[in-house]
């Protein structure tokens, strides 16, 4: 595999051998300390409230640093209906109510002149307040 790799075998067991650095243990604790504030939210708190729950603690840290944790343990605060939805999360439709009856089925063919008749209804906006526009057609072939 080091063959593989490109790198000297010795320093591949000095890696495994070495103990974790100074950066390495504070984040170790620190994800600690972040996933007690997690749990006591009840997975409701992301990021920002995290880091304002840290630093109300005396835990000096970053933003980033606290992001990128909560972002490897694949936690993810909530949002509400009105923020910003996470990358990829849709919303769902919202429930349609019953339509209007459709008495041509969807069939817009006639079988002579004067057999079907279609309306639509519009409403414009201008100046002077909202203007119904009405279009009523005769459908014939």
């Amino acid at each position: 595999m080091c063959r593989a790799l490109h790198v000297a075998r010795q320093g591949c067991c000095a890696r495994r051998k070495r103990r974790p650095s100074a950066h390495g243990e504070r984040g170790a604790g620190l994800a600690g300390r972040i996933s007690e504030i997690y749990a006591a939210s009840r997975g409701v708190y992301g990021a920002p409230k995290v880091l304002a729950e840290l630093r109300k603690a005396g835990e000096p840290t970053s933003r980033k640093r606290a992001a990128r944790i909560i972002r490897e343990d694949g936690w993810a605060g909530t949002t509400r209906g009105c923020a910003k939805r996470p990358k990829g999360g849709a919303k769902a439709a919202a429930p349609q109510a019953s339509s209007a009856p459709d008495p041509v089925r969807r069939e817009f063919s006639a079988d002579g002149p004067n057999r079907a008749r279609f309306a639509g209804i519009t409403y414009a906006r201008t100046h002077r307040g909202r203007l119904l526009l009405m279009c009523n057609k005769k459908w014939s072939e």
